[in-house]
């Protein structure tokens, strides 16, 4: 619509000059105002008429004043440094402005100066009145959206909706009174245009705002109305695993809001400039990135869907095999769509990825080489997929970590361990596997037995005992297997071996130890004691003789005498 060219430093610093006086004057003006504001006020509060204001109101009123006149000079001081800004960039010398304004004022006839002055009051009276037609709407518009029994848990939302709707709505209605008025006085082609692209400005940002508000409240409504979704037998079940999307579609609705706003208003004034050209990109880089993210986790519904939902969880190990594949396929899934992503966001940015392909696929044949680790982590990690070594829920023991599998990635297997830390091992040091979960585990228990015993009749409680226990915990009947494990110094060691199922190996021990104490305690089955010989060195030597001590004469038969230390002098 106007040309804009980059304005110059002379340009710039002249405009400047009428830029500060005007500053200067403006706060004179603002300080003799407020003076007169205050000193009336201050007589009339204090008048007969308002007997009820304290002396507080009064101070209230007069920093109220003063802090909304510092805020009106900082935002009329603010569109004179914009406009100045702006006329530099125009190339426009606000001096000559001010002087060609003048002298056309001069030459013009008065009549039609008078008849512009009534026609700019009565844009601004209908101005006013269109404003107030329009706060009534928004208010009747929120309370009529306030009944809604949708809207209901979003009271706060939707108030700040109406405010924003209003702010729009008067920011819309004084920027094309604005326009009208500069138009009708026959304003200088500098100034309408400074009019124009502020009123455009002003008008995108609040317009942008309500838009904004009202998409966030409609994102919300669309994803509470999906998750009641979730027990309706139609595709529409599957939009309810997609609520955690609800972050990043507000950000994307703010973003593309906001470029898209920006990008009008630059094709309005530069057309076929970068600015617009970078909107135009920026808006279409912002819905791929978007799209690329909601088909990844649509993916990862209908994947959880094709393997997770309609197999039996009794069916343990098949849900096992299934759960393990789905974060794989999830990984690979999300690499494709985020890589297709980004070469149509570098399509989209003018950018050709040919030669990027071809030297990330050089680049990566070099860190290939130079990587051999991660190469050896990845191909370890799809044996251990193709030959089930390990799956999810797994009780195992890999690299010297004992613990349940949470993860098996392409690259690395996540363990969590009894204390319930996560360990994270890469595929490549999965050199030894032992696994508690395939087909069966024994639950050991070993017991001392006195030597003075019966051997069979302790095998025989041992073997009742622990068939009791192995058939009220597992519901099936188990082999169970008693042996002589040791001879020690002061017991016999019998190990009591039952087959149980898959990890269940140390509940069904701990119940055995406690049973079996009980049966032997019933049983009158003593504990071990330890044998062992003490022999007490006297300092005799064999084949020596033994001679008698005799007792000397004056010896005292009484009890011995207490250690004195010797003297220092002895």
């Amino acid at each position: 619509m106007f040309p804009v060219t980059l304005p110059t430093m002379d340009l710039f610093v002249h405009n400047l000059i009428p830029l500060c006086a005007a500053v200067v004057v403006l706060m004179l003006l603002t300080q003799l105002i407020v003076a007169v504001i205050l000193r009336v006020s201050t007589r009339l509060l204090r008048s007969q008429l308002f007997k009820e204001v304290t002396a507080e109101d009064r101070d209230a009123f007069r920093r109220r004043v003063r802090t909304k006149a510092i805020l009106g000079m900082a935002l009329i001081d603010l569109a004179l440094l914009a406009g100045a800004l702006i006329a530099s960039a125009a190339g426009i010398r606000t001096l000559d402005l001010a002087k060609a304004t003048i002298l056309r004022l001069r030459a013009q006839d008065l009549g039609s100066l008078k008849a512009g002055l009534i026609a700019a009051g009565g844009i601004v009276l209908g101005a006013l009145l269109l404003d107030r037609v329009a706060r009534a709407v928004a208010a009747v518009l929120g309370k009529f959206l306030s009944r809604s029994a949708w809207l209901a848990p979003r009271q706060e939302m939707l108030s700040d909706a109406i405010v924003r709707l209003r702010k729009a709505l008067r920011t819309v209605i004084l920027c094309g009174a604005a326009i009208l008025i500069a138009t009708t006085l026959g304003a200088p082609e500098g100034v309408l245009r400074a009019t124009v692209l502020g009123s455009y400005v002003l008008g995108a940002f609040y317009v942008s705002r309500l838009v904004v508000c009202v998409a966030h409240l409609l994102v919300e409504l669309l994803f509470d109305t999906s998750g009641k979704l979730a027990n309706v037998e139609s595709p529409l079940k599957y939009l309810s695993g997609l609520t955690h999307l609800v972050g990043i579609t507000k950000r994307t609705v703010e973003y593309f809001v906001y470029v898209g706003a920006a990008t009008l208003v630059a094709d309005e004034f530069t057309p076929d400039t970068w600015p617009s050209r970078a909107g135009r990109i920026g808006i279409r880089v912002i819905a791929i990135v978007y799209a690329s993210r909601v088909l990844v986790e649509v993916c990862a519904v209908f994947i959880r869907e094709i393997f997770l939902g309609k197999i039996d969880k009794e069916q343990k190990a098949s849900y096992q095999q299934r759960q393990t594949l789905v974060p794989v396929a999830m990984g690979l899934l999300r690499y494709g769509i985020y890589f297709s992503a980004l070469v149509m966001a570098l399509r989209e940015a003018s950018i050709d990825p040919t030669p990027l392909l071809a030297g990330a696929g050089v680049l990566g044949v070099a860190v290939g080489l130079g990587a051999q680790a991660f190469v050896g982590d990845i191909v370890a990690g799809f044996f251990i997929l193709f030959e089930h070594l390990l799956l999810v829920g797994d009780l195992v023991e890999v690299s010297g970590v004992r613990g349940k599998v949470e993860e098996i990635g392409v690259r690395i297997t996540k363990i969590r361990d009894d204390a319930g830390v996560l360990h994270a091992i890469p595929n490549g040091e999965v050199r030894k596997v032992a696994n508690h979960s395939k087909a069966y585990v024994n639950a050991v228990v070993d017991v001392h037995v006195p030597y003075e015993e019966d051997l069979q009749r302790v095998r025989s409680l041992l073997l009742s005992v622990t068939e009791k226990v192995v058939e009220e915990e597992t519901r099936a009947e188990s082999p169970v297997e008693v042996k002589v494990q040791e001879l020690n110094e002061g017991s016999i060691i019998l190990r009591v071996i039952a087959r149980v199922p898959p990890g269940q190996d140390e509940d069904v021990g701990d119940v055995v130890r406690a049973r079996v104490v009980e049966g032997l305690r019933d049983a009158a089955i003593g504990a071990p004691r330890p044998r062992r010989v003490v022999l007490i060195d006297s300092g005799v030597r064999v084949g020596a003789p033994i001679k008698p001590t005799k007792k000397k004469e004056h010896e005292d038969e009484g009890p011995p005498k207490p250690f004195e230390p010797p003297k220092a002098d002895e």
